[in-house]
């Protein structure tokens, strides 16, 4: 399971001590062989009172711990996986989804990222010192492909919609180290995860494909213009508090193996449409 997988079921997390109470602590653990309990250290559960943590956090006396098993297969939106196809269950959002083996109905389509005092200075200094406390966004322009290629959107495209915006406002680039753009700050490879959230937190949007950040985009409560592919059903991961632009004239498709559809999309989409939304929020 990726971040963004991790980041759900914090949203899940907050969901259940709602109903059970603050005396009530959560282990997130994957069950394996022979009933075996695996404990999952993530940087995403880092200093969030939700959970019962891996790092120092002590837990009350008589207090009540109970383990959240992430990868219930209950709980998964992937319904069938094989070399070639994924399909998933796409009619409501993965949230929703997870929520329902608890019973819960309804819940509030918002990630939890509890930012350390570290973590909000740095966003805080580099705000201050570089950008001058001027307006910025941010970008992450490529998406995850070690599971499939088909949710990017091309990157000279989104050069294109760089050029123009950075005339009007500043941009900041982040992610994995290389191949950043042109006309952006360039913070790629000089953030951890959680640093980045506190980045796009400052930020007044962040522009992406479907990603980890989007969901702990939500968790600062910045707003993302996320672009959608055929891969998966919008419903599942789209959330209503962003501009979700959905390329998308087929699927989900679920592949896994190149999506001539997908690709014919990215490429026939007018990125100009992109632009106008940035301007619009602006």
């Amino acid at each position: 399971m990726g971040l963004g997988g991790y980041l759900t079921w914090t949203a899940v997390a907050r969901e259940i001590r709602k109903i059970a109470g603050e005396g009530v602590k959560l282990l997130p653990v994957e069950q394996h062989q022979n009933g075996f309990l695996k404990l999952i250290k993530s940087e995403v559960f880092k200093n969030n009172p939700d959970f019962l943590m891996h790092n120092g956090l002590e837990y009350e006396h008589n207090q009540l711990i109970l383990p959240l098993v992430l990868n219930n297969p209950n709980a998964n939106y992937c319904k069938s996986d094989s070399a070639e196809r994924a399909i998933h269950r796409g009619d409501i959002h993965i949230i929703e989804q997870i929520c329902e083996c608890y019973g819960i109905r309804d819940p509030t389509l918002k990630c939890v990222v509890n930012l350390t005092v570290e973590e909000e200075t740095f966003g805080r200094d580099f705000h201050g010192a570089i950008l001058h406390d001027e307006r910025f966004i941010v970008i992450e322009p490529f998406s995850k492909d070690n599971y499939t290629h088909n949710r990017s959107y091309p990157l000279e495209k989104w050069q294109k919609i760089v050029n123009e915006i950075s005339k009007d406002i500043k941009v900041v680039q982040v992610g994995n180290e290389g191949n950043a753009l042109k006309n952006v700050v360039d913070l790629t490879g000089q953030t951890t995860f959680r640093e980045a959230i506190a980045l796009i937190g400052r930020s007044e949007l962040f522009l992406a494909s479907e990603s980890g950040l989007v969901h702990g985009a939500t968790s600062v409560d910045t707003k993302s213009v996320v672009i959608i592919t055929g891969y998966q059903d919008e419903r599942m991961i789209a959330y209503p508090q962003n501009i979700n632009v959905n390329i998308s004239s087929h699927g989900p498709c679920g592949l896994k193996v190149k999506c001539s559809q997908c690709a014919s999309d990215a490429s026939l989409h007018n990125h100009q449409d992109i632009i106008d939304l940035i301007r619009k929020e602006l």
